[in-house]
């Protein structure tokens, strides 16, 4: 790979000077860009588009001229301007060695066009601050919503510290891009934006039952297959060209299960990579690659055949049996190149339209293929030809044609205007990467293989070389449809359905935020370094709901889930059991044999000495069934001491009288909680909470010191208890 010297400024030049430097500098270093691979041999500096040279969307046109556009209607940037436009795609793409240089040559197009207008000149050493200041105006002009306009003033930022770092610039200056990044902060404006780039439930519910479909269509297959990989992991529609058909990694997990995980090359930077598979679309990924295997097979194994067999036209029913250098008819020619002869219409001419003259219009053709048509248009007879009577009738034309038609010659035509300029490779030389060969790729096909792809069949290219079948004008026509392509959901009577392939990426990165992985792994997961929360399409509503079911301030109460957790022996928070009053933390609750405990442990010990039945801490959850069992266990052990204490009492015992009101309040209250936890009004998981009887160790001891007026703490906390006779009923009512 040849290294090419960045382009130094000569402190003895004028800015003028500097600038004719660099372009020389340029144009010296745009054919090495051949030789590392950066750029496709038959690259020209007198081109006015080097769209089809390696460089795509480079095409050298005016500001507002579309390169697409009628050639008499297209307009190109005028010298001395384009020389400096080019230099600076050789700068960014050959001796940088980044990929696509358009976003460049679409800023240095608006700074020309300020230039013109403010200087009245295109010469780029008068470039100022005021000339980017009303390229920036006018980039706001033409892209007033979204992004667009900042993306381009950044650009145009780095095209103009490139100048003033190599003195280009008559009179340096400091200027940075006074556009600034929008923010989508509107509910309106989220929502638009979330409508645009996500896709539709029908879209996908359609990719789905067509994917799962008895299907036959290689077109089909195709489609459906490269949405089910892009709905696996998210990724990019560009990526898949770079997907083996070995593509499949097996890894054992953490809990000791395999998990699948494909072979990716993540574009813009983030490189080779393994990405895991979306659970439950581990089956998917296995029909994709059984369904795409008998369509594509065929086309690696031409492929192969291709890249061993460089100098051979490749052997078909067609093909004459002659060797490589014996001279053709165009008969025999048009029979090899698989190209149709109109009725009417002679196999010379054939030749000439579909071949000499379709070559000839590109502008872009390699050295090999330039040179076999130069030298058959040498030896071809521009005559009208001899007329050629047989019984008297005008049989055909006969022309003098001096050059000599062979397989090895038509093998060179054959592989210039069917295969794409990187094979035997699928993507152009980048840095650092290791590419996908055709013989290896999952979506190789040959050109043609797919018929349903268009209306009109005679724009179909015949089936001599390889593609990858998932480009993305196809997918987009695919998935969206045109006025001369129909789409996989018209062909399947799903009218009016459409989606983007990105669309996609979107759907699996709101759905990963939504599931709360966090953006560095989201990031991880999509082969993405920056701009990650653009992808996030969660909702406002859905944000606040998330925050609201973990914040302790705004936590609502989930009774079926608090019962969940007791019933599993989990942890209950107190923001689990009640609302937290301002300035309260949140903590671990106890749990007791009878229920839950609100007390805090940290700041002192039980209040009450283990008497749950007199604190109101106390809380009973309904469908809790241990702990019913437990209170009714209770509600005997403290029968039994009831009737002990009445006996005592009729025996006159010390104290008996104290006792028995102690013990029939507490099996007042512990008969009260069952009753209430047995109520059928009740739903599951609701909790029931005791009274307090108002003592407490702290209290007592406030009292026994005479902090607090005793007669005061008695009348405080006087309860009204039960009668003699309620508590008979009860008892009785308790052994029924």
């Amino acid at each position: 790979m040849t290294n090419i010297v960045d382009f130094k400024t000569r402190s003895c030049l004028d800015a003028a000077a500097q600038l004719d430097a660099f372009i020389s500098w340029a144009q010296d270093a745009l054919p090495k860009g051949v030789l590392n691979k950066r750029v496709h041999a038959g690259v020209r500096w007198d081109m006015n588009s080097w769209h089809k040279s390696g460089l795509p969307s480079c095409a050298f046109t005016a500001h507002g001229s579309p390169r697409n556009s009628e050639e008499k209607k297209r307009k190109y940037m005028k010298p001395p301007y384009m020389d400096f436009a080019k230099a600076l795609v050789v700068y960014y793409r050959v001796f940088q060695g980044k990929k696509c240089p358009k976003d460049w040559l679409s800023a240095a197009k608006i700074l020309e066009a300020a230039l013109v207008e403010i200087s009245g000149a295109r010469d780029v050493t008068k470039v100022s601050a005021a000339i980017c200041n009303r390229a920036c105006e006018k980039l706001q002009a033409e892209y007033p919503n979204g992004n667009s306009a900042y993306n381009r003033g950044k650009f145009l930022e780095q095209i103009v510290r490139l100048m003033i770092d190599k003195g280009l610039v008559a009179k340096p200056f400091r200027w940075s891009s006074p556009l600034r990044l929008r923010s989508t902060d509107t509910l309106k404006e989220q929502k638009i934006n979330r409508e645009k780039k996500l896709p539709s439930r029908e879209s996908i519910l359609a990719l789905g039952e067509i994917f799962n479909n008895d299907l036959t269509s290689p077109l089909d297959i195709v489609t459906t297959s490269a949405c089910a990989l892009l709905l696996s992991q998210p990724s990019r529609i560009g990526e898949l060209a770079d997907v083996e058909l070995d593509c499949v990694v097996l890894k054992e997990g953490g809990d000791g299960r395999q998990r699948m995980f494909l072979r990716w090359y993540a574009e813009k930077g983030f490189g080779a990579t393994t990405k895991p598979v979306v659970a439950g679309m581990e089956s998917s990924v296995k029909r994709v690659i059984r369904l795409l295997a008998p369509v594509t097979d065929e086309a690696r194994t031409y492929s192969a055949w291709l890249e061993d067999n460089p100098d051979e036209f490749p052997l078909h029913d067609g093909v004459p049996r002659k060797d490589q250098d014996d001279q053709l008819t165009y008969d025999e020619a048009c029979s090899a190149l698989k190209t149709r002869v109109d009725v009417g219409k002679s196999p010379r001419k054939a030749f000439e339209t579909h071949w000499l003259e379709n070559l000839e219009k590109r502008k872009a053709l390699s050295p090999g293929a330039q040179e076999v048509l130069d030298e058959i248009r040498e030896g071809w007879d521009a005559s009208n030809g001899k007329r050629v009577y047989v019984n008297g009738r005008l049989s055909h034309f006969d022309f003098n044609d001096r050059a000599v038609i062979t397989l090895r010659k038509l093998n060179i035509l054959m592989r210039e205007k069917y295969l794409p300029k990187d094979f035997p490779y699928t993507t152009p030389a980048e840095d650092g990467k290791k590419r996908v060969k055709y013989r290896d790729a999952l979506f190789t096909v040959r050109t043609g293989a797919l018929p349903d792809e268009t209306k009109s069949p005679v724009a179909m290219l015949r089936d001599l070389g390889v593609e990858i079948a998932v480009k993305n004008n196809r997918m987009t026509g695919q998935l969206g449809g045109s006025a001369k392509i129909q789409s996989i959901f018209e062909r399947h009577g799903y009218k009016g359905v459409k989606v983007k392939t990105h669309a996609f990426r979107h759907e699996l990165n709101t759905e990963m935020h939504r599931s709360g992985l966090s953006q560095l792994l989201i990031d991880a997961f999509s082969g993405r370094t920056t701009m990650g929360s653009v992808y996030n399409h969660v909702t406002v509503e859905e944000r606040t709901k998330a925050v609201a079911e973990v914040h302790p301030k705004t936590k609502l109460s989930n009774a079926a889930e608090r019962l969940k957790k007791i019933r599993t022996n989990e942890p209950l928070s107190l923001s689990d059991v009640t609302d937290l009053a301002e300035g309260v933390r949140n903590r671990v609750i106890h749990k007791t044999h009878l229920g839950i405990c609100v007390h805090s442990f940290e700041s002192e010990p039980c209040p009450k000495m283990g008497a749950c039945l007199t604190c109101s801490n106390l809380g009973c959850v309904k469908g809790d069934d241990v702990k019913l069992a437990n209170l009714k266990e209770e509600r005997a052990y403290l029968q039994q001491r009831y009737k002990k204490a009445i006996n005592a009492e009729a025996e006159e015992a010390f104290g008996a009288s104290a006792w028995r009101k102690k013990v029939g309040l507490d099996l007042f209250k512990c008969d009260a909680l069952i009753k209430a936890l047995e109520n059928p009004e009740l739903k599951q998981g609701d909790i029931v909470w005791n009274a307090d009887n108002g003592w407490s160790l702290t209290r007592n001891a406030a009292e026994m010191s005479g902090f607090i007026d005793t007669q005061t703490a008695k009348e405080s906390r006087q309860e009204v208890l039960p009668s003699l006779s309620e508590l008979s009923a009860m008892l009785d009512e308790i052994e029924v």
